[in-house]
């Protein structure tokens, strides 16, 4: 195994009666060695920290909502297990383990036995929790402490007090624990944070359109303060119109972010352009979004035509600006498409630096209907977490493959669950059309694949406010784009 020793800070001092650093890390080293033969992870990596309480009491604050200095952290980096790929990376990085040194010697003093004695369980504890073991429930406690107890005697220092090895539930019936600190269950409701006044409020549904790859979906994002669409330098990233709520205290809008109107060239482009061309028929205004850095052309004159049959209020909405250096220049835009149809209004914005989108959300409120507050103040999707999960996915296989793979990738979420820990586990197929393509997410050494299972796990895990296990799979589905069975499948037609 192999087993990184650092300091934090580098020159972290401590007192002279508990010894020197270096026979600390000796102590740590060989605690954290002996776990890899009896849990199969010699090939594996871990790095071990060790610093004070004033700086392990900071990462209590930053990551677990902790007052306070603990003995040791515990931070696991692979959270997943991708299929395993012939050739495929010989090293796991386990994570990283925090230890206090301070604390340390404080509790082998108040426990009456030897630092060595708690260095070594407190990387054995540390260890532990990166292989996956918890106490959240009382088997896990458990079984956890069992463990505990067989590495100890392995390394000959176990802890021969009983009580010393008896773990705390993380969580009680009682309580639940959020951050670091309980709170009662009955506490959990959150006081509404607007009142509506129904004589006043205002409420409707909103569609955004415009061709592909001229920013709605950052502009969607950007409005409603959350990822919720998925975003790519590719066009027709979207492909489901997704329902995204902003709620202000005075009204509510409820936005369709549609697929990109396009000419479509197999069944799935079908699907997307129809599922953008239903949408205007619901709504009680329009965004119509383009890019100003892009002439007019028969793209936007075919969007036009649509807009024409709809008598619904239109927006016209100039998107990156903040890539035109002579502003001056957005003048001639204007005028030309404000020639070309009735606008009710016209707004210059920058979704990506989110300028001028109070301008807009002003323009979208002149066109809402009174009506009452449709969804509660927190939902900001009517999606289901496994559409944007896989969505999530999708975007990073999209972004990592670039060009080699530009529109030949679904994304299927075969499980997801809540294991008894909190924990999600979730596993997902990435599907393409190619063997030749199954090779690119790949990658060499499956180092593709576990670059977009790095990166979609921490989208998801803000998504879903939890850790997350993503299990990420690929098959080959031949020519999925144009068959209908396929595409129902992936749930592109109802």
């Amino acid at each position: 195994m192999n087993i990184i020793i650092g300091r934090e800070p580098e020159e972290l001092k401590i007192k002279q009666e508990i010894g020197t650093l270096e026979q600390i890390e000796a102590i740590v080293n060989k605690a954290a060695a002996v776990m890899g033969p009896v849990y199969d992870v010699e090939n594996s990596e871990v790095s071990i920290t060790l610093t004070n309480d004033e700086y392990i009491h900071k990462l209590n604050l930053e990551y677990r909502g902790l007052d306070r200095p603990t003995d040791v952290l515990s931070f696991a980096f692979v959270d997943s297990q991708e299929p395993e790929v012939a050739g495929g990376m010989e090293t796991e990085i386990l994570g990283d383990i925090i230890i206090s040194v301070e604390r340390a010697y404080a509790q082998a003093q108040e426990y009456g036995h030897s630092l060595e004695r708690e260095l070594s369980f407190l990387t054995v504890h540390g260890m532990l929790h990166l292989l996956g073991y918890d106490h959240m429930e009382e088997e896990d406690r458990v079984e956890m402490e069992e463990e505990q107890r067989f590495v100890m005697e392995k390394l000959g220092v176990s802890r021969e007090a009983v009580a010393d090895m008896k773990l705390p539930l993380a969580q009680e019936a009682d309580v639940v624990n959020t951050l670091g600190v309980e709170i009662k269950l009955e506490d959990l409701a959150p006081a509404a944070k607007f009142k509506v006044d129904p004589k006043t409020h205002q409420s409707g549904f909103v569609a955004v359109i415009g061709r592909p790859n001229v920013g709605k979906s950052t502009l969607i994002n950007s409005l409603i303060g959350q990822k919720i669409a998925i975003m790519s330098d590719k066009p027709q990233t979207t492909r489901n119109r997704i329902m995204c709520v902003l709620t202000q205290q005075d009204m509510q809008v409820v936005f369709l972010d549609t697929p990109g109107i396009h000419k479509p060239k197999h069944k799935l482009g079908e699907y997307m352009v129809k599922a953008a061309e239903g949408t205007l028929k619901e709504v009680d205004a329009i965004i119509f979004v383009v890019d100003a850095n892009e002439k007019f052309g028969p793209g936007e004159q075919y969007i036009l035509d649509r807009l024409q049959a709809t008598k619904k209020p239109v927006i016209l909405a100039i998107n990156k600006v903040d890539l035109i250096e002579d502003k001056e220049a957005l003048l001639p835009i204007i005028t030309s498409y404000n020639g070309k149809y009735d606008f009710i209004a016209t707004v210059p914005i920058s979704a990506k630096e989110e300028s001028n989108l109070d301008g807009l959300v002003a323009e979208i409120k002149k066109h809402l209907p009174k009506g009452p507050q449709y969804y509660p103040e927190d939902m900001v999707t009517d999606q289901p977490e496994r559409l944007i999960v896989a969505e999530l996915i999708r975007e990073k296989a999209l972004h990592n493959t670039r060009e080699e793979i530009p529109h030949a990738i679904a994304v299927d979420i075969d499980e997801m669950k809540t294991r008894d820990n909190g924990d999600m586990y979730v596993r997902a197929t990435i599907y393409v059309e190619r063997e030749s393509q199954k090779g690119i997410v790949i990658g060499k050494k499956g180092a593709m694949l576990k670059e977009i299972g790095a990166l979609s796990r921490a989208d998801i895990q803000m998504l879903l406010g939890c850790k997350v296990f993503l299990d990420l799979w690929v098959k080959v589905k031949k020519d999925w784009r144009n068959r209908d069975n396929i595409l129902k499948e992936f749930g592109f037609q109802g």
